[in-house]
């Protein structure tokens, strides 16, 4: 498969302009694009490639261990003190919830006089614009997740910059978290599962060791600083 700077070469297809370029490798040399898959979101299309590359010399890593804890409150802690707010909180994403509502509740009542109306007179689906409604809540949910994920990748690319000897990350329990009712909505939207995947995944591509702490430990109690446990009951 041909590639080249802002354009590859697909089959039946020829010669495709990239919408954005300098993600997929032109030396020819050293990278062999194997296979290509196109698939199609929200009205965009998205071309995922498998490269075979030769084998990278991992570093060495020098910098100091990093443990990471996920919340609902705030999205992660480092041990170090630093602290990932919870992106479901800003300004920006509450809008965009709320015109993803706005819009379902007219996809739901445009569907509602579609069927009234094609019982009786028989008319199609475009007379009320359901493909138009449905490509806006399809373009909402594919924002949120660009959002989330940009967001996730960039906490990434923060932890493993300083190549730490290894980096521990708590084991949730997240199945067992969404039974309860007024957690669920809260722990879907944060995406912790899809966090820790592409944590272990850049890990395992620089040769940082990942541990899974045990789900049961109290890391939200320990202080980073004294490593004093915060008890439940204080006694006089």
């Amino acid at each position: 498969m041909a590639c080249e700077r802002h354009r590859i070469k697909l089959p039946k297809l020829g010669w495709v302009r990239f919408k954005e370029y300098g993600y997929l490798p032109t030396d020819t040399k050293y990278y062999v694009i194997k296979s290509g898959r196109i698939k199609e979101q929200a009205g965009r299309y998205y071309l995922t490639c498998l490269v075979e590359q030769p084998e990278q010399l991992h570093e060495r890593l020098l910098g100091d261990p990093i443990g990471v804890d996920l919340g609902v409150k705030e999205f992660a802690i480092i041990d170090d003190g630093t602290i990932y707010r919870n992106r479901n909180k800003d300004r920006q994403v509450k809008r965009i919830r709320k015109r993803l509502r706005r819009t379902q509740r007219k996809l739901s009542r445009q569907y509602i006089a579609y069927k009234a109306r094609k019982t009786k007179e028989g008319r199609s689906a475009t007379d009320l614009n359901l493909a138009k409604t449905e490509r806006k809540v399809q373009r909402l949910y594919q924002r949120l997740h660009n959002i989330q994920a940009d967001y996730q990748n960039k906490i990434v690319a923060n932890l493993v910059r300083t190549k730490p000897n290894w980096v521990s990350i708590e084991d949730l329990n997240v199945k067992g978290m969404i039974k309860n009712c007024h957690l669920a909505k809260a722990v879907n939207q944060q995406g912790f599962y899809r966090f820790r995947t592409k944590l272990i995944n850049k890990c395992q591509q620089l040769g940082i060791p990942v541990h899974l702490v045990n789900r049961f430990e109290p890391t939200s109690k320990i202080c980073h600083q004294c490593e004093d446990k915060k008890s439940r009951f204080i006694f006089g």
